[in-house]
């Protein structure tokens, strides 16, 4: 005979109970958990590395857009600076002593060509053959203005020079070139040229060193 109170029948009933079946409850809702919380953070990564991927893809196009643009802008500059142009130099305040140049001295042919791409500045003046014609004032040379001549490197641009204001006729003898201010060959032309007061005078093809 069972001495037990009902009471106390129940509360052993119920103890078993968890003995039997609690740590197996547990154990299932634990790994059901744990089986959440596993596809939860693969899911996080997942969008961390989309989002990551992202960002690189972002980053990759941009730059890829400024070198496009760099590329466009130096594309751009290298055509305007390539454009040849004369324009009228300021006229030094006094002649500048310029005539023939020793071999030994002057450039040309190659030597020449790329003295003229390396400098900053590019100018023509005129000389009467000893000292730069007074009342012409000198042209800066911009771009690619220079061709091949069978005699040297020809001035392809028409430079278009006006005799002085006042005064008598003046008679250019040649070409002086002058690099970055250094007087570096000269052309004397084939026969003196006469320019009258006011007079325009267009020259093409006639500047050849």
């Amino acid at each position: 005979m069972n001495d037990m109170t009902r009471d106390q029948q129940l509360l052993e009933e119920f103890k078993e109970g968890l003995e039997k079946d609690g740590p197996i409850v547990l154990a299932q809702r634990v790994a059901a958990l744990e089986a959440e919380n596993k596809q939860l953070t693969e899911e996080l990564n997942l969008h961390e590395e989309e989002g990551a991927s992202h960002d690189d893809q972002i980053l990759k196009l941009t730059q890829e857009r400024d070198e496009a643009l760099a590329r466009a802008d130096k594309a751009e500059s290298g055509e305007k600076s390539a454009k040849a142009k004369l324009t009228k130099a300021t006229t030094p305040p006094k002649p500048r002593k310029l005539g023939a140049i020793g071999d030994d001295k002057g450039l040309s042919g190659d030597d020449l060509r790329k003295a003229i791409t390396d400098a900053k500045e590019v100018q023509i003046a005129f000389s009467d053959g000893t000292r730069e014609v007074a009342g012409i004032p000198p042209i800066n040379v911009e771009g690619e203005a220079w061709g091949d001549h069978q005699f040297g490197l020809v001035l392809k641009e028409a430079a278009e020079i006006e005799g002085p204001r006042e005064g008598s006729s003046v008679t250019i003898d040649g070409y002086a070139l002058i690099l970055d201010g250094k007087h570096v060959a000269y052309a004397r032309r084939s026969a003196p040229l006469q320019v009258a007061p006011g007079q325009r005078v267009n020259l093409k093809d006639d500047i050849i060193f």
